[in-house]
């Protein structure tokens, strides 16, 4: 027992520094250089010859922010808890695919694509997938604004006053648990109906074991939406797919701003919802929340536990 748990602390220590070298987390080292490289050409083309590319890509002002170190305690603290703790409420995509498919099966027989080719399948379910785990993402996070519960932790994540890619880390533990079963539950539906159509055969294409998608979306820059970075796709395509500029809108005080752009990547949730924000040009943007709206200190331990209390408050309201 002693020594699963100095593995399990020792896992929740080294996580962070392994995100870096593993595909699937967000602030992969290559997902951050695409980033960088988007960066230096907006750089290239507003700012060359005003700023010097260093400064530009790491202003002490806000890498050094005491917000932005919030953020980098937290990266730690939270895959410790998450590896000591949090574990037993991860959901599993494929138990929900399976006992999808299954049921189908026993349902309604036979899928109608058993005799398809495979790379069909396999074309179906990369875009089933990603649809149904974006869609997932947006409504999970649509919930953490609108259900007062949820939103007391989710403050957490719209308490930071500056932006960097290592912002995706603050957020209460809780919220998270909530925002990958959310994930994996869409997942597990879109899998499921894959592999009851298809015959059992479902898989997506993939690149260093991340899906396709995904892996190509954060290449191109998608870690500037949390950064000081202003990309915008343009008006058109603004409505198609969210962009860094649109999801640093989200995070504004502006009350203008507040509960606009909840998607991840495709704004057509975001369309269709009724919550899309397309800005017409750069704006001028503040981050955080209000005084009134705030419900911890810039503490680790605050940021874990008063967030609680205030929603087993409204819950108990």
């Amino acid at each position: 027992m002693g020594e699963e748990l100095l593995s399990e602390v020792a896992q929740g220590v080294l996580e962070p520094l392994l995100s870096l070298v593993t595909a699937t987390k967000r602030v992969y080292l290559p997902f951050l250089l695409g980033a960088g490289l988007v960066a230096s050409l907006v750089w290239a083309l507003k700012l060359r010859g005003r700023v010097s590319l260093l400064s530009f890509l790491f202003p002490k002002r806000i890498w050094l922010h005491a917000s932005a170190l919030l953020d980098y305690r937290l990266m730690f603290v939270r895959a410790l808890l998450s590896a000591l703790i949090l574990w037993p409420f991860v959901v599993s995509s494929m138990e929900v695919a399976l006992a999808l498919s299954r049921r189908l099966g026993a349902a309604l027989g036979p899928g109608p694509f058993r005799g398809a080719e495979e790379w069909v399948s396999l074309a179906v379910f990369t875009i089933a997938g990603f649809l149904a785990e974006d869609f997932a993402r947006y409504l999970v996070h649509r919930l953490a604004h609108r259900v007062p519960v949820l939103w007391e932790l989710h403050k957490v994540h719209h308490s930071a006053e500056v932006l960097t890619p290592f912002t995706v880390y603050r957020t209460h533990p809780f919220e998270s648990v909530l925002m990958r079963a959310g994930a994996a539950l869409g997942v597990g539906v879109a899998a499921g109906l894959v592999s009851w159509g298809f015959g059992g055969r479902v898989a997506a294409w993939q690149i260093l074991g991340v899906h396709a998608i995904g892996f190509i979306w954060n290449l191109a820059g998608s870690n500037l939406r949390h950064s000081h970075v202003w990309v915008s796709y343009g008006r058109a395509l603004e409505h198609l797919l969210i962009s860094p500029a649109q999801h640093q809108i989200h995070h504004s005080d502006d009350p203008r701003h507040h509960d606009r752009n909840f998607g991840s990547t495709l704004a057509i949730w975001d369309w269709l919802g009724g919550s899309l924000y397309v800005p017409r040009g750069r704006e001028a943007i503040r981050f955080g929340l209000p005084p009134e709206l705030q419900n911890h200190r810039p503490t680790v331990a605050s940021v874990l536990l008063s967030p609680l209390r205030a929603a087993l408050g409204r819950l108990r309201a």
